[in-house]
């Protein structure tokens, strides 16, 4: 299905088309060639959307728009747009056009071009140039390069991907609503089953049964362990007793060792004094001799 587009912006008139051609005034040259240098070369982020019929005697052209982040560009292009929009009023396309007026499921401006083998998806561009014709101005560009996947996670904002309309919003909502209804609905069920008298009479009887085994299983764990305790400080006190005189013994028996061990070391260095000797001292008299001893213990 053929359709034809016009920008908003062309204050066009149904008895009348205007061409460029090679008589062009100045004041339109001039325009061509500050439109030219404007965004030649230009690189910038978008999305090439979709392959669309213009009319029967423009054909098909491919749709990129362009990044909600190219502000600066598409200001350029707005005034480009509004220029020409004013100069030839009834140009039939001009290949920049909002977003809406093309149907787009976002907002924003796009171009429509020529993109040879690509897929649709986010890319890289570059402007080549203008393209002049007798009924028709396109922007050329060229695809710099696709975007990865894993830049695609944060693509939705830069390259300005396709916004939910509201019918589809209000879907989503209706549908998020039914299934919030059905878990809803699911649950009281199962409450309803879980909570019959059958199986609160036998949770009931489940939680005496359990305080009852709690309560029997405590209580024999305490008799057991009381028991336990008393065997225990008995048998202890029987070793205490037994073991008490040979641990004294071995005590005994370790001083008496240590105690050798020193005499003998007090052997070893004991002094070799020879045995004091008895010595006797004469005394003469002229008229009554005699001899006198003493011994040297005395005077120690």
């Amino acid at each position: 299905m053929s359709s034809t587009f016009r920008n908003p912006s062309f204050n066009s008139s149904s008895g009348a088309s205007s061409h460029f051609d090679s008589t062009d005034d100045m004041e339109t040259t001039k325009l061509k060639n500050y439109a030219r240098d404007l965004i030649k070369s230009r690189i910038f982020l978008g999305r090439y959307v979709e392959r669309r019929l213009i009319n029967q005697g423009i054909g098909y052209r491919d749709i990129v728009l362009l990044s909600a982040a190219e502000v600066e560009l598409k200001k350029d292009l707005y005034d480009i747009l509004h220029k020409f929009s004013n100069v030839s009023p009834n140009l039939k396309s001009i290949g920049i056009i909002d977003a809406e007026v093309l149907g787009v499921n976002s907002s924003g401006l796009c171009i429509w071009t020529e993109i040879e083998n690509q897929p649709f998806g986010p890319f890289w561009f570059q402007i080549k140039g203008l393209k002049f014709r007798s009924d028709e101005i396109m922007v050329s560009v060229k695809c710099v390069r696709h975007i990865s996947e894993a830049y695609l996670e944060i693509e939705p904002i830069l390259v300005g991907a396709p916004k939910k309309s509201k019918e589809s919003l209000v879907a989503t909502l209706d549908s998020s609503a039914e299934t919030l209804g059905d878990t809803y609905n699911d649950i009281v069920a199962i409450l309803k089953d879980a909570l019959s008298i059958r199986n609160v009479k036998e949770f009931v009887t489940f939680i005496f049964a359990l305080v009852i085994a709690v309560f029997t299983g405590t209580t024999t764990f305490v008799n057991f362990l009381g028991n336990f305790v008393l065997a225990l400080i008995r048998e202890i006190s029987f070793l205490v007793k037994n073991s008490t005189p040979m641990f004294l013994g071995l005590l005994d028996f370790f001083s008496k060792i240590v105690g050798g061990f020193y005499i003998l070391l007090a052997m070893f260095f004991k002094p070799n004094n020879p045995p004091p000797h008895n010595r006797n001292i004469r005394y003469y008299d002229q008229r009554h001799p005699q001899v006198t001893s003493y011994d040297d213990k005395q005077f120690d």
